[in-house]
Parts: structure tokens; sequence; C-alpha cells
């Protein structure tokens, strides 16, 4: 099975902010009353393969997990009902029950731990047509155009379209404060910060530059966080790594965590001049590419 799996990017497909886009572009297909969502994405290895339904409604949040090939580990996969949160001087939980959802748009309040005091963080999908999209409108040498799952699962042939109906989602977040969020079952291997924090220093082998930064978070500033960023290059964009030591009853020991900029980022919107992320998709691309790959591997 050959599965080639693009690097994550932390922080930039996360807290962007996107405007002005034309008809051939990211664009956005209207309002909704609607409070029911679902994004699907499909994660992978060298042995197994699965997709991964999460659907959002006003109150509450369902990750349904599918195998397609094989079983898949999915214990990096946030299927909890809460996570927690880690911001300056704050420490609390991102929880399902509080979910409001309009449309595209899904809001969930984040809770300052035994308190009632809260701040808001959304994400709105924006939409872009996926139809007649093959693998071909990716250059991998360039890093320039729409990078869809068809990239990253390279036994499906090249010439292989996405049907009509088919929708990216691209996620646009605004939240009134930074913060860094982890699920705590997902503990890593590392014994100590230091060490998760050298072996992030070493995950590009290009020589890029690269900066380290520690943080004080949490409760009174009390637990340690670091941020390793690697800077864009040519085509490639910037990668974002945050390690937490995070030390609450059973709960100890050293995670990975996302990082949820309140600082809006313009993201490149032509797929000429760079790349889309188009992993993020509707039933209909979702469907496509549960047969595509079931078929291929």
């Amino acid at each position: 099975m050959k599965i080639s799996i693009v690097a994550p990017i932390t922080l930039s497909l996360l807290a962007i902010t996107l405007a002005g886009c034309d008809e051939e572009g990211i664009y956005n297909s209207g309002g909704s009353s609607s409070n029911e969502f679902t994004v699907s994405s499909f994660e992978g290895n060298s042995n197994a393969v699965a997709r991964i339904d999460r659907s959002y409604s006003t109150g509450e949040r369902e990750v349904n997990i599918i195998n397609i090939v094989g079983s898949y580990n999915a214990q990096n996969i946030d299927d909890l009902d809460n996570a927690t949160v880690l911001a300056d001087n704050f420490e609390g939980l991102l929880e399902d029950k509080y979910i409001e959802v309009n449309g595209r748009t899904v809001k969930r309040p984040v809770y300052k731990k035994n308190s009632s005091n809260r701040f808001n963080y959304e994400t709105t999908y924006r939409t872009l047509s996926l139809t007649g999209v093959d693998a071909r409108d990716y250059n991998t040498s360039t890093r320039r155009g729409i990078l869809t799952d068809l990239n990253n699962y390279t036994v499906i042939p090249n010439n292989v379209r996405f049907p009509s109906g088919s929708v990216c989602y691209v996620p646009v977040v605004s939240s009134d404060r930074s913060f860094f969020t982890f699920n705590t079952n997902n503990k890593t291997r590392y014994e100590t910060l230091d060490k998760w924090t050298k072996n992030a220093e070493e995950r590009f082998s290009d020589n890029r530059q690269s900066s380290t930064t520690k943080l004080n978070i949490g409760s009174s500033n009390q637990r340690k966080a670091v941020q390793v960023k690697f800077f864009a290059i040519n085509n490639d964009p910037e990668y974002l790594y945050n390690g937490i030591d995070y030390n609450n009853n059973n709960d100890e020991g050293i995670y990975e965590a996302d990082f949820i900029s309140s600082n809006s980022t313009a993201p490149n919107e032509d797929s000429v001049r760079g790349f889309i992320d188009c992993t993020l998709v509707n039933d209909v691309a979702a469907d496509f590419l549960e047969r595509e790959i079931k078929r291929y591997y």
C-alpha cells in the first residue's frame, strides 16, 4: 500500500481568515438556517485507512470512525466529550454540550475550570467546489494547486476525478484569545518537555530556519509549553508544533497540542500561487473517496 501523507500544519490551517474570493477560488455558498453540519476526512498509515465523520448539531458533537482498510489506530482522534484548554493565566475545557451551529458556522465556547467565565471560539467552514478535480490539480514539486486525498492515496490513478456535488471545507477560525488544546488520552512517549523539544526541532532535514519559544500558561501560568516553528520556504508553508507539560491528577505527562491563535492570518486564496488544503470534505466527496480507496487498496 502506498500512502503519501502530507505533514500536518497545526497552526496555519486553523488560524485563517478568508476574504474577497472570486468564483474560481474559495467561495461562500450562502447562509443556512440548518443546525446540523458534518465534516469528513480520512486518516491512514501503511496498513489501514479510516474515514472520520465529525457531525455538529446544537448542543452536541459526534465523531464516527469508519474503518475502510484494515483497522486504523485512532488514538490521536479527539472523540472525547471535552478537551483540555490552556491559555495565558487560564485553564478550562472545550466541551461538546455548549455547541451552537448555524449553517457552516460552529460556535464552541471555552469555559474556565470551576467557573462560569468563558471566551468565544468559532469556526466557519468556507467552501470550494471539487467537481472535476483530480490529483493533477496539485503539483507536488512546487506545492501549488488544490491538495486533496487523491494526492495522499497515490495508488488511485491520477485521472480519477471528484464527481459533481463534491465540496471541500476550509476552516476559518476566530477566537477571543489564543489557546492550546489537547486530548489527555493522547500522551506522548517523551519523559520530559526538553526531550520532546529536541525531537520537534529535528522534524525537518532540509535545514530550514526555525525558532523555539518557551511559554508559561494555565492557571497562575504554572504549566510549561514549547512552540517549535518552522518558517515557510519556497512554496512550502509554515509549520508549528506545540508541546505541553501537564500534570493534573492522573493526567501526567508530555502532550502534543493544537494551537488556536486569536490573530487573523490571511491565507493564500489562489491555487496558482500556492496550495489550498482540501482534505476536509462533504458527504459527496467523502463517499467518492471511500469507494476509490476500497477499490484500489
